[in-house]
Parts: structure tokens; sequence; C-alpha cells
């Protein structure tokens, strides 16, 4: 992917990495499987979390916001800011306890999988949301559909309907 000296590139705060250990301890923990398999986690859980955190990135550019992660199973999803409907910024006593926010991503066509990202761990995650929005309302505004200048419109309709009438006037 090419970059721009306008791309913002989202830090992430390596906190994350014991907050997924964690996370995935605590789902192990209250379940019968689970219990069985928590040794196991307790030992290769921070093995996963430090491959996994050198894989997360978020890249905000001009038109979308990228976002990759994982260690074995790689997922790269690139969300056109046209198509975000709303960034909301998540905390919570856990998250709060390791000093960590999640950014969520809500896409047109919200209720389908996949359809936005979960950026758990993002450095100062109040700015990056803003930018994010900033971005998008800059975007939109340029390109939203039925937002042109009244005197524009007349001047296309009354081309069109000359356009028309010459139509009518050759065809006869």
């Amino acid at each position: 992917m090419s970059t721009t000296d306008d791309d913002v590139l989202a830090s992430f705060d390596p906190k994350v990495k014991f907050y997924l250990w964690f996370q995935v301890a605590a789902i192990l923990a209250f379940t019968m499987v689970g219990l069985l398999l928590l040794p196991l986690w307790l030992v290769l859980g921070p093995v996963w979390a430090n491959l996994y955190f050198p894989t997360i990135e978020a890249r905000l550019t001009a038109r979308g916001l990228v976002y990759r992660h994982g260690v074995w199973f790689r997922q790269e999803m690139s969300i056109p800011l046209d198509k975000i409907q709303d960034v909301s910024l998540h905390t919570g006593p856990i998250l709060n306890a390791f000093g960590l926010a999640t950014l969520k991503v809500d896409t047109a066509g919200g209720g389908q999988a996949g359809s936005g990202a979960v950026l758990t761990g993002v450095r100062d995650a109040e700015s990056f949301r803003a930018e994010v929005i900033a971005r998008r309302d800059a975007l939109t505004s340029v390109t939203k559909p039925g937002g042109g200048d009244p005197d524009t419109l007349r001047e296309i309709r009354d081309s069109l309907l000359r356009i028309e009438a010459l139509m009518r006037k050759d065809g006869a």
C-alpha cells in the first residue's frame, strides 16, 4: 500500500498485549472446556500476544481507513471514509483498569459481518476518532449527492430542456 504525508498512522499501546491475553484467559476460565485449556493459554498466550501486537496497524488515508492484524491468519480491511456511519469510543471497568479504550467503526450495512472494525488500544483514541470523523465529513460534504448549488442546477435543467427541444425539432 502506498502512503502519503497526509496519512495518519494510529499508535497502539503495548498494554493491549496483556489485555488480549487476559480477555482470552477470562473467557477460558468461565467455560468447562476452557478450564482444561487455561493452563496451556497461561503459558502460550503471552507468546501469541507478543507475536500479534506488532501486526496491528491502522492507517487513515485521504480516502479510507486501512486496518490490518493477525499472526497466523492475517486480515486486512479497507473502509472507505464515505461509508463510515459512526466512530464510537468505548471504555469500561476492565479497559479502564488497563488504561485502554476501544474505537468501533460502524459502516453502512452495519448489520453484516465484517462491515466495520474494532480497534482496541489506540493511543490518544479521542484524537484519532476526531481525525477520522473530520476526514469523513470533509470528503462527504464535497461528494454528497443533491448538495449542488441551485443556480448551477437551474442551468443544467435549462440546458437539458434546450437539448430535448432540439432533439424533438430534429426528429419531427
